[in-house]
């Protein structure tokens, strides 16, 4: 009887493999690539931060068990350039914070989670990495941090806090790198950091019996654009030569969107994040103004400008996009006419809110424009948003526009 299933087993594994499928489960080998010498080190410097043990994302690709279950997955979001969440158009400007896959490393993906997604040599199986907690840029000039634990209870999937945490500053600062390491890291999907010097913050936050007080709908708080923001997968930078101002008597107030995934939900969660500042002397300031569209347009395609008054060096862009967009364009427009590609994006999301850093300063005469270009979709729809640029919320799209006065 044996001799006979042994036969036939024979026999149906031989039909399968003849019809092209895998008994096992397992896709035939046919990738060049493979995941210990070629796909770790790509998985580890471009996805680490997030899918990582421990980490935002709910599944680690720096371990090869628990990565290969996910090859299809993970074709499907670089095909469709989900992952990383990166939305800048390749060419159209260049930025210091693009982590864009490279075509090799895309290339090298696809073939290895179309191919069988092969392990590799078992004597180069790399090291597991663990999630870091190590400051960026070394010990910062100044550590903050929440005054207190903040518990997310398990019935609460996604909250947003705002915690003051440098309360009425005793003398001027300028800071020229800023670093912040999440306390609950699987729970943390963004960060930003506002300076307040109008007290409001404390007046909300003296309101709410909770440690730190909620965002809501309506709500005055913030009233300009934060001095940084951050998402899991972001690097920060420092800026040397230029810094944010810190004026005496300012309060620093920190913005936290904790969201638990399929994995997170139903368990409690303490959070403690932590701020690294680190402190230079007097520079160039960094400043900021936002540009907001009209709060309906006529067309699908529709464009709004502002006019720089006096010269400055262009640093970063902002943008929050509020309707259904298929794309947002950024132009500088010199007074010959000729146009300066900056910032391009395909079906741009509030899901991942970016600080575009230009890869250079770009030096806009006094005359000279910013043109935004926005497609809409077809019955674009208005989504109900709390803006994180402290601005009038009806205009759809707004930008914040971050400049040093005057030229490098």
């Amino acid at each position: 009887m044996k001799r006979h299933t042994g036969f036939l087993t024979t026999i149906v594994v031989g039909l399968l493999v003849l019809l092209g499928l895998n008994p096992s489960g397992h896709e035939p080998i046919a990738s060049r690539w493979n995941y210990n010498e070629h796909l770790f080190p790509v998985f580890r410097d471009r996805c680490g931060s997030c899918h990582i043990e421990g980490g935002i994302a709910p599944m680690s690709l720096v371990d090869y068990q628990k990565a290969f279950p996910w090859a299809q997955s993970i074709r499907e979001e670089v095909l469709n350039l989900r992952m990383p969440p990166w939305q800048a158009e390749d060419g159209f400007g260049s930025f210091l914070n693009g982590h864009a896959l490279s075509v090799k490393e895309m290339d090298m993906i696809l073939e290895w989670s179309s191919g069988g997604y092969p392990r590799g040599p078992r004597d180069r199986t790399p090291i597991v990495p663990e999630l870091s907690v190590d400051w960026s840029f070394g010990k910062p000039s100044i550590e903050l941090k929440l005054s207190e634990p903040y518990f997310i209870d398990r019935n609460t999937d996604e909250i947003v806090r705002y915690f003051i945490i440098l309360n009425n500053t005793d003398k001027d600062q300028w800071i020229e790198g800023i670093d912040f390491k999440p306390g609950a890291q699987s729970l943390v999907r963004g960060i930003s950091l506002f300076v307040d010097t109008s007290g409001l913050a404390r007046s909300l936050d003296a309101q709410d019996a909770s440690l730190g007080f909620t965002e809501k709908v309506g709500q005055s708080f913030p009233t300009a654009p934060p001095i940084a923001i951050w998402r899991p997968g972001q690097i920060p930078l420092v800026k040397r030569g230029i810094s944010h101002y810190l004026s005496e008597g300012s309060d620093l107030v920190l913005r936290v969107h904790y969201k638990k995934t399929w994995l997170t939900k139903g368990y409690e969660f303490f959070d403690r994040t932590r701020v690294g500042l680190y402190f230079s002397e007097r520079s160039d300031q960094i400043r900021s103004i936002v540009v907001t569209s009209p709060e309906k347009f006529e067309n699908r395609e529709s464009s709004f400008h502002y006019e720089i008054k006096e010269s400055i060096a262009l640093l970063a862009l902002f943008p929050e996009v509020v309707v259904g967009s298929s794309m947002l364009k950024v132009e500088a427009v010199m007074s010959d006419g000729s146009h300066v590609p900056l910032l391009f994006l395909r079906e741009p999301s509030l899901g991942w809110p970016t600080r575009f850093w230009l890869d250079k300063p770009t030096v806009l005469p006094a005359g000279s424009q910013i043109k935004i270009t926005a497609l809409l979709e077809a019955n674009a729809i208005r989504l109900n948003e709390i803006s994180l640029l402290g601005v009038n919320t009806n205009a759809p799209i707004r930008l914040a526009i971050d400049f040093v006065n005057g030229g490098f």
